[in-house]
């Protein structure tokens, strides 16, 4: 995925989100007898699993009902989280990110106070994974700058080009908030009226961060202003957030035709005056905040709370304790590796003069290669997109034992966020079956997508990678704070392995070329790793980075500029998709070895995917144990 993983929230929006509004008291993990004056049946006592898993459900709640974009994102009941959540946002100051604070400390003493060897084997993982992302959270917590979390890492930043609440809450209202009744429609409205609050709220935050000398590199803010300025050039009625609504009113049967019009008005008149006017308050404190930003791109240049940010961010990144240096070293090796590779296809195809980036590239520019920059030629690359998925399915019984049930919808970014966004990404389903999965793709130039090359781009946002981790997880019945919490080094890496996987199904036996990009697209992921470690820790600059990665995977300028710009803002995460990938790959070869004629690929598979996303030590535990109950 050569974009944001944007999941739904992550990076600054996990902080975000999980800066939230209201601190909900804590539970004891195990439950007490009510104390009445009279006589009551004994409530059976709970086991150490139970009550681990009642534990989990109070965090998940505390959490969904100070966060009610997330319960959104999730779709879950408004018993889970609080009456009337559809009509309410988070909050995102000071207090919020406070009270953040005082939940991650909370849910760190409740977790300690289990004993891990009292627990059955699923509710152990449960533990290792919930511990592991509050110990994170405590040590991002421990830096004063971008937010607080509850759990996680994130970016330094709070307002990027890539994220922030002025992208994620338009994203949320048009594409996760239901809109099936009168109340969903009244409950839309009442969220927009909450931009003005939240915005404030947001420059409080970039306002306390200036003031430690805490701003995001100058083309981050260019980057967001220009989204604000384009998001906001239309008039009210034509707003996205204004065509969407009356698009879906018309889906509701209960509104009269006089209703519809009445509550289109209104939609208007709100993007207007609280909408668009909140978004200009933003601008114009970006704006002020650019002298401050120099043009350094590494979050080095905060100093040596920087410094130690990118190795905590490594860390939560799947680096298992690595170096910087160490980290670019080993993109160094892998970048010369898959090379060597990619120039033995070349070869034996007859095309021998240039650098490997070079005579991959050139196939790029070939007009058979190219969809047309138009409305038709998009709609092409979609339906072609689409075809994709429908062959790769076909054959998926034979490598996974469990298939998704949810299905996957391709589709367009939006054209007033493509500017900004990545190439691609995936939204995962809601948990009530409600909303499908959703693979998206920026098409607003089509020269960034080579025929050759979609295929692989299917195969890690779609299917078998994002779509079925995602799916299958949120299918397994897993406690619902485990489908909230997210691993960017097992799900991306996840993704990775699934185009190696795609391979080994044999979707590019007769398309050589499509191989070629498939391997250039791991290529990428490794260059990743020298550009990454290039930006924070040897103080490369934006320019040396986007030349070295222009050089070694000969992909356009303009689309390496946004992914130097990504890795600026979100230190360490785009090291995940290679160091998770290569810990799955040992993972296969260790059981493969071990377990000879007896082991299974579906049934690995199914090992890796049906817990749902852990950290990599956690896998590797769980894997083990599964070679040796094999054995």
């Amino acid at each position: 995925m050569r974009q944001l993983n944007l999941k739904m929230f992550t990076g600054v929006a996990a902080a975000s989100i999980l800066a939230i509004s209201a601190c909900s008291e804590r539970s004891s993990p195990t439950a007490a007898a009510p104390e009445t004056g009279q006589e009551q049946e004994t409530a059976p006592e709970l086991s150490a699993s139970q009550a681990l898993l009642k534990m989990a459900d109070t965090h998940a709640a505390a959490v969904l009902k100070t966060a009610p974009e997330w319960a959104t994102s999730l779709g879950v009941s408004e018993d889970v989280a609080g009456e009337g959540y559809s009509a309410r946002l988070g909050g995102y100051g000071f207090e919020a990110n406070q009270q953040a604070r005082q939940l991650n400390e909370g849910f760190l003493q409740d977790i300690r106070s289990i004993d891990r060897r009292d627990l059955d084997p699923e509710a152990a993982i449960t533990y290792d994974v919930l511990r592991a992302t509050y110990e994170t959270g405590a040590q991002r917590n421990q830096f004063e700058f971008g937010g607080a979390t509850v759990w996680g890492s994130g970016s330094p930043y709070i307002v990027t080009q890539l994220s922030g609440v002025h992208l994620f809450l338009p994203r949320l209202l048009q594409n996760q908030h239901p809109m099936r009744t009168k109340q969903d429609a009244r409950d839309y409205l009442s969220r927009l009226s909450e931009f003005g609050r939240v915005f404030d709220e947001l420059i409080e935050s970039i306002g306390g961060d200036a003031a430690v000398g805490v701003v995001p590199p100058y083309f981050a803010l260019e980057g967001a202003r220009r989204s604000i300025s384009s998001f906001t050039s239309s008039p009210p009625s034509e707003n996205p957030l204004a065509t969407t609504f009356t698009t879906k009113l018309e889906g509701i049967e209960e509104l009269s035709n006089e209703d519809r019009a009445a509550l289109a008005r209104e939609v208007e008149t709100t993007v207007e005056t609280v909408v668009y006017s909140a978004y200009a308050r933003l601008g114009a404190s970006l704006e002020n905040l650019i002298p401050q930003a120099g043009r350094d791109a590494g979050v080095w240049r905060l100093g040596p709370e920087g410094e130690a940010f990118y190795q905590h961010a490594l860390n939560g990144y799947g680096a298992g304790g690595m170096t910087g240096d160490e980290i670019h070293e080993l993109g160094l090796s892998e970048v010369a590796r898959i090379t060597a590779e990619m120039d033995a296809i070349l070869v034996a195809d007859g095309v021998r003069e240039g650098s490997v980036a070079d005579r991959f590239d050139a196939i790029g520019q070939r007009q058979d290669m190219r969809y047309p920059n138009t409305d038709e030629g998009r709609e092409t690359l979609l339906g072609d997109l689409n075809i994709q998925v429908d062959e790769i399915m076909a054959k998926a019984s034979d490598w996974f034992g469990a298939i998704p049930s949810q299905p996957v919808e391709v589709r367009r970014i939006p054209i007033y966020e493509q500017d900004s966004a990545p190439g691609g990404y995936y939204n995962s389903p809601s948990l009530d079956g409600s909303r499908p999965g959703i693979y998206w793709i920026n098409l607003k130039n089509t020269a960034d997508w080579p025929k050759h090359t979609l295929k692989t781009l299917t195969y890690h946002e779609a299917v078998p990678g994002h779509h079925f981790q995602r799916s299958l997880e949120r299918a397994a019945g897993l406690p619902l704070i485990r489908n909230m919490i997210g691993y960017s080094e097992f799900s991306e890496g996840w993704a990775l392995y699934a185009e190696q996987v795609a391979a080994e199904m044999g979707m590019y036996d007769d398309d050589p070329l499509g191989n070629l990009a498939r391997l250039q697209s791991e290529l990428f992921r490794a260059a990743r790793l020298v550009v990454d470690s290039g930006l924070h820790s040897k103080r490369w600059t934006r320019e040396a980075a986007i030349d070295y990665m222009v050089g070694v995977t000969g992909d356009t300028r303009a689309s390496v500029t946004r992914e130097i710009e990504r890795y600026s803002v979100w230190p360490g995460q785009a090291c995940s998709y290679k160091l998770g990938m290569l810990k799955i790959n040992s993972l296969r070869t260790k059981a493969e070895t071990e377990l000879g004629d007896k082991f299974d690929i579906a049934e690995f598979h199914d090992e890796v995917l049906l817990t749902g996303v852990m950290p990599l030590p956690v896998l590797e535990q769980k894997i083990n144990r599964w070679i040796d109950a094999k054995k």
